[in-house]
């Protein structure tokens, strides 16, 4: 499994995210980490930059899918039918030319892989413009960019918990909310994925 998952932290913590899950003992949320995105200079170099996080990411993610897909989960479904997937960074980066430093600055415009957990495959919601940098076509209900209260709100529904609680247990009275609700807009589940 260490070679398989790639010879890393990261994919010895995928390997260990499928173990629990394959434990069945009612884990309802396992974060992983990958840091090292934050390539601002030389983000092209051959064996730094951008290419060691992602032979990590591949190798992690892609085993755990297959591993997921491969093993039996409840009901007759598989444990990847049984698992939502989310993965995700915190911005999207710089498009067009490198800047001075032959790196990518912070940018709004990114990606997030959802998979399993009854999302319906192998396809992408909504489009950039051709150069990535505007969101052309939304690709879903609320015609608006996808936003990270969306997903939160995404994950919250997927395990069954209505995301617009609002929970004042905590030990100073102040109230936990799952999605900030001082906003214009409340986060939305993306139904889309699951039709």
């Amino acid at each position: 499994d260490q070679q398989k998952y790639g010879n890393s932290s990261f994919g010895a913590a995928c390997v260990t995210a499928r173990n629990v899950l394959a434990a069945d003992l009612g884990v309802r949320y396992i974060q992983i980490t990958l840091g090292g995105w934050d390539n601002h200079t030389n983000i092209y170099a051959p064996n730094n930059g951008i290419y060691p996080s992602a032979r990590q990411l591949d190798a992690g993610v892609g085993n755990l899918i297959a591993d997921l897909a491969s093993m039996p989960g409840s009901q007759g479904r598989t444990m990847l039918d049984d698992t939502l997937l989310v993965v995700k960074g915190e911005f999207g980066r710089t498009i067009g030319n490198l800047n001075g430093a032959q790196g990518r600055d912070h940018y709004y415009t990114h990606s997030t892989l959802i998979g399993g957990g009854g999302v319906r495959g192998g396809r992408a919601l909504g489009k950039l413009t051709p150069d990535a940098a505007y969101i052309e076509e939304p690709g879903w209900i609320e015609d608006r960019p996808v936003y990270a209260e969306d997903i939160a709100a995404t994950i919250y529904s997927a395990l069954g918990i209505n995301y617009t609680t609002v929970r004042h247990d905590d030990p100073l009275g102040r109230g936990f909310e799952y999605i900030p609700q001082n906003q214009a807009w409340l986060g939305t589940p993306i139904t889309e994925l699951f039709r």
